[in-house]
């Protein structure tokens, strides 16, 4: 009987491995844009900072598992900073894309809570992630992942192994 029952729960574990692996698979390629977190590849971030100041959907774009490198999801180092600021900010005095009157004092004056959660400074931090649509800074495949010039009709990818050909090219 011990038997039975132990066969039993390794083909639920194995079920349950496979049904998780095709859902990731499936949130996280092109059929994303049907659900409602994943990449959509509209080159603009959708997450919990783009949803307050913008009043975007949060597809939870530039998190671990949905990074959206050179579709959605910009990291500059030389905007890095005052991008988390912003976001921040955003998300601490927005709703929905309506801002209060603090959005801008906290964004010239942040706050230490705000300063304490720009400190790392990385592609891992989503707050320090911008829309590639709003990019200007042309990577350099040191400090930059994938950010595009607007002004440049084609994508130079960054260091990331994350970076699929650019659109465009």
């Amino acid at each position: 009987m011990a038997t039975n029952t132990e066969e039993f729960i390794w083909y639920e574990v194995i079920l349950a491995l496979v049904i998780s692996l095709i859902m990731f698979f499936i949130f996280y390629q092109n059929f994303s844009s049907v659900f409602p977190i994943g990449c959509n590849n509209n080159n603009i971030l959708e997450n919990q900072f783009t949803q307050a100041q913008f009043g975007y959907p949060n597809r939870m774009e530039g998190t671990p598992l949905f990074r959206c490198y050179l579709t959605d999801a910009c990291y500059a180092q030389a905007t890095a900073n005052t991008t988390c600021i912003t976001n921040w900010c955003a998300y601490d005095n927005c709703v929905n894309g309506q801002c209060n009157s603090n959005f801008q004092s906290c964004i010239s004056n942040p706050p230490q809570s705000v300063l304490q959660n720009c400190k790392n400074l990385s592609p891992a931090n989503t707050a320090a992630l911008e829309s590639c649509d709003q990019s200007t800074i042309v990577a350099n495949n040191a400090t930059d992942i994938q950010n595009c010039a607007i002004n440049i009709p084609t994508c130079i990818p960054g260091d990331s192994k994350f970076c699929p050909p650019c659109i465009g090219q």
